[in-house]
């Protein structure tokens, strides 16, 4: 007779294949509920006397292909997230937040402050800082080396800085590894496929926002490497692969139900069918969250509230145009 991974300790490992983004997170949420580790996390909460508030979380190392990030419906009936905004922010927009490497050092020793961002992704990806207070755009060169050796396997980025982050006490990146792969389709056409790596995702509140924002920048890579080229090329398939995907335990109520307080469990709420006909297309999602937020981070009030430099600015201002023209889908 076969243990359960709670009785061996085992953290198991998922395989989830979806054709799109809203069914890669329903099965990936059933699969992790399901047959997920019962494991502690650092942000279980406690009473004052010390005492766990929170049941433990649901925890396993999952590998999500989602074949056509772009597939209708696009977007998660979830969002946690101003999602526009999260666009903004993978693309570029509040690089200008993160610290300075020699102040950066200094400020791990103690706790940065809301205004202090020890990183975004995009400024890792396209600004990798070393200890010299040099940076590397790894995202140039592996678009370059694409665009001449389409098949190459060396179109990597990280966004690891292990002179910072082990030192980091709370906000320690996500998204630890990003790789390109451009394989030709049968009528010759350029497909790029987007890997990616992370140490620890929330399932349940984040993994949507997350996906929606980096296949954006897929998107965005795509559309660069075929300028680049001079070829045509299109999205591809896009694969996830994270160490620790985990559904919190203080989230438990709204995902395994609470009868006490008369709450039905996700499960009981949707099934899969259910889940994508209450998801958004690209157009719905552009329309009604992504537009109306990225040019609400162009009021006065918010370009003053986050120190927008004229490059965010235009960022922000190139996103709008690039989908109200069409040329990008949302």
């Amino acid at each position: 007779m076969s243990t359960t991974a709670n009785e061996s300790g085992r953290i198991p490992t998922l395989h989830i294949v979806a054709d799109s983004i809203p069914q890669a997170h329903y099965r990936a949420m059933k699969a992790v509920w399901e047959k997920g580790l019962a494991i502690r996390t650092e942000y279980d909460r406690k009473n004052d006397a010390g005492e766990f508030i929170d049941p433990p979380s649901r925890d396993a190392r999952v590998l999500v292909e989602v074949k056509d990030p772009f597939a209708e419906p696009r977007y998660c009936p979830l969002s946690f997230c101003e999602v526009g905004t999260y666009i903004a922010e993978v693309l570029g927009a509040k690089d200008h937040m993160v610290v300075p490497m020699e102040q950066l050092k200094k400020a791990v020793q103690g706790t940065l402050s809301a205004q202090e961002w020890p990183y975004t992704y995009h400024q890792r990806l396209f600004a990798h800082p070393d200890a010299d207070g040099s940076v590397v755009d790894q995202m140039a060169i592996a678009m370059e080396r694409l665009a001449k050796t389409p098949h190459t396997r060396r179109a990597v980025a990280t966004t690891s800085v292990p002179n910072i982050d082990p030192y980091l006490e709370e906000d320690v990146p996500c998204l630890r590894e990003v790789q390109f792969r451009c394989p030709e389709d049968g009528e010759g056409n350029l497909v790029l496929n987007m890997n990616t790596m992370w140490r620890s995702r929330d399932l349940y509140k984040a993994w949507p926002d997350n996906v929606i924002g980096i296949t954006f920048l897929q998107s965005v890579v795509a559309r660069a490497i075929g300028e680049r080229a001079g070829r045509t090329v299109r999205v591809g398939s896009y694969a996830d692969y994270a160490s620790s995907l985990h559904i919190y335990g203080q989230d438990f109520g709204a995902v395994g139900g609470d009868a006490a307080r008369g709450l039905k469990s996700f499960f009981d709420t949707f099934d899969e069918e259910t889940y994508l006909s209450m998801a958004l297309t690209s157009e719905m999602a552009r329309d009604m969250l992504v537009l109306p937020q990225l040019k609400e981070l162009l009021t006065p009030k918010l370009v003053e509230q986050w120190r927008f430099p004229a490059t965010s600015i235009e960022i922000i201002e190139d996103i709008i145009a690039d989908l109200e023209s069409g040329r990008m889908r949302a």
